[in-house]
């Protein structure tokens, strides 16, 4: 009988941290889908920066 508790208890930790390491997938992976954006954004406030300190 302990032998099936443990194993119950091993299954919903497992379930546990598979659902954390979902979620923090997910969120990389969005993070990863926005870097384009954020590399324009910063390319062009370099290059206006650069433009203005050269006038």
């Amino acid at each position: 009988m302990d032998i099936l508790v443990i194993i119950a208890a091993l299954l919903v930790l497992a379930a546990v941290i598979s659902l954390a390491l979902s979620f923090v997938g997910a969120v990389l992976w969005g993070a990863l889908r926005l870097l384009p954006f954020v590399f324009t954004v910063l390319a062009v406030a370099v290059l206006v920066r650069w433009y203005r300190d050269r006038r």
